[in-house]
This record gives C-alpha cells, structure tokens and sequence, in this order.
C-alpha cells in the first residue's frame, strides 16, 4: 500500500453531518497559514546578525556536482555532434533513461501507480540507474518531500527560489536544513521493503558507471 505523502486523506471519524468550524474561521485559518509560509520562505540576503553573517540560510555549492552537470552537458553539445553519424544508438539511450525516470522512479517508486513483478523492476532500475539522477532511493524521497511541501523551504526544489535554482541550481547546492528535516518524516517503508531499490541504493557508486559508460 502506498504511503500517505500528501496528508489529504480525511479521518472516518472526522466525517460529521455538521460542520466542525464556521466557514469563515476555515477561510481565516488558511489565509493566515498561507501568510505565515510565505513569509517564513522568503530569501532575504540583507538581513544581517550582531556578527555580520546574513541570517537565513545560504546554500553552499556543491563542487563535485557542478563539475559533474557543466561535464554533462559538453557530453550533450558532442552527442549532437555525433547525431551526424549515427542516430538510434543515441536516442534510444536517451528514450531507455527517460523511460526509467517516467515509468521507473516517478510512478511506480514514488507515487506507487501500478505494481510491477520481478522482472519489470530489474529493468527499470537499470535504466533509471543510466539516466545518472540518483539512487531510486533518494530520487523517490526528494519527490515525495516535494509533493508534501511545495515551494516552501522544505522543497528541495522550490520554484519560488527562482527558475534556475528549481530545475538546475537545486542539484549544485548543499539541500536545506528544511529538507533534510523533513525528508527524515517522509515514509519510506515501501521502498526499503524492495530489494531491486535496496540493492541500487547500496551499490550505487559503482554500478551507475558501469550502466552509463558500458
């Protein structure tokens, strides 16, 4: 059964005939919450404490990842080079990583949409392991993190950090203390009872090469 990450489902005994809360304190309630979130998400650089240092939390880079992705994407400017030479090889490497993304990571890890046996899981996590965007593990975690708390700082990509930071800068950073805090609340329970994830997970560091370069 597929953990509850989004927290909406409604309690059988929390069902009344009668309202629990007028309306109008619901609609209070919310706008005041909302307020609060924003508030506490903003990125406020000026702000400074009696040492000096800013008072929000700065995001280091993280070097390797930088060099990692700036590398990745020379790779994209000679794979299109070589398109001129040869062309399936490429995009069905392409398609298979995607693949393993879409059908892999997001839906049957993540959000638990269909069942998959033995087999189907094997492949999979071959090809999410080529697509080079984490352990499942990890990726499935993120994005659970993400749909619970959307663009708030606990988002490790939160869009209101800017377009940059939400689709590239985010995997260059050091993650939020928010993050880090919340992704240890996240149920995981389903992933760690797969071996296909487990065994990913632990043999990452070398397999991922293999996958990707042979």
């Amino acid at each position: 059964m597929a953990p509850n990450i989004t927290d909406c489902i409604l309690k059988p005994e929390l069902i009344t005939s009668e309202p629990l809360i007028p309306k109008k304190s619901i609609s209070l309630h919310r706008k005041s919450r909302n307020e609060k979130d924003l508030n506490n998400n903003k990125i406020n650089v000026g702000e400074k404490d009696a040492q000096g240092n800013n008072k929000v939390f700065q995001q280091d880079l993280v070097w390797r990842n930088v060099i990692i992705l700036v590398y990745s994407y020379f790779c994209l400017v000679y794979g299109f080079y070589l398109l001129q030479y040869t062309t399936w090889p490429i995009w069905s490497s392409g398609f298979a990583s995607a693949f393993g993304i879409t059908a892999g990571a997001h839906r049957l890890w993540a959000h638990k949409a269909y069942k998959a046996k033995l087999p189907l899981r094997i492949f999979l996590m071959i090809l999410q392991t080529l697509a080079f965007q984490n352990c499942i593990h990890e990726w499935a975690r993120d994005h659970r993190v993400h749909h619970k708390y959307t663009d708030t700082n606990a988002d490790p990509h939160n869009s209101k950090r800017g377009f940059f930071f939400s689709h590239v800068g985010w995997l260059m950073m050091k993650k939020h203390p928010d993050v880090k805090e919340k992704g240890k609340t996240i149920d995981m329970s389903d992933l760690e009872a797969d071996p296909v994830v487990m065994w990913q997970k632990r043999n990452f560091g070398w397999f991922m090469p293999v996958v990707a370069f042979f």
